[in-house]
């Protein structure tokens, strides 16, 4: 019986100890992971952030697609614009309700800019007729590209009425 008691006894000295085996992969695969971490997120802080999105700039056509008296609603899905067209000439919104932020909607049989959320109302100038929203419409830059299209840039917009008197953010058609 004595030899049977001996041999279990050197088995179990002669097998490496496997709480020690996997102590030292766990921390050795925490360590690992850590290191990778650490250098993804220093390569991502050298990168640039820069948001990728459509370009402020774009062509909306050409001024005879815009009927004289109307509000063109083509570019507002894609772009947030409406292009006006009047008898003084062509001019665009940018569709931000000056109020908080909102989307404005036109009503054609109102011939307003109105605001679902807090109800401001902007008439075709873009003006404040009703409603909260404490300063006009942003008009955006508009003019002609050298193959007579006109071309809208959001990135330059206006909200002084004194400006829009100068003619700035007009075209004349």
């Amino acid at each position: 019986m004595e030899s049977n008691d001996k041999k279990v006894t050197t088995d179990v000295l002669d097998k490496p100890p496997r709480r020690g085996f996997l102590l030292v992969v766990g921390w050795a695969g925490f360590l690992f992971f850590c290191l990778v971490a650490g250098l993804l997120t220093m390569v991502d802080f050298f990168k640039p952030k820069v948001l990728f999105g459509p370009s402020s700039r774009f062509k909306a056509g050409f001024p005879d697609e815009y009927p004289v008296g109307k509000v063109s609603t083509r570019w507002m899905k894609d772009r947030g614009v409406w292009i006006v067209r009047t008898e003084r000439g062509i001019y665009a919104f940018l569709a931000i309700c000056r109020h908080l932020g909102c989307i404005p909607d036109w009503i054609e049989e109102e011939r307003l800019f109105k605001c679902p959320c807090h109800g401001s109302n902007y008439n075709l100038d873009g003006d404040v007729v009703g409603g909260p929203a404490p300063s006009p419409l942003f008009r955006v830059s508009i003019n002609y590209a050298p193959d007579g299209q006109l071309v809208i840039d959001k990135s330059l917009k206006e909200d002084r009425v004194g400006v829009r008197e100068k003619g700035q953010f007009l075209l004349p058609v």
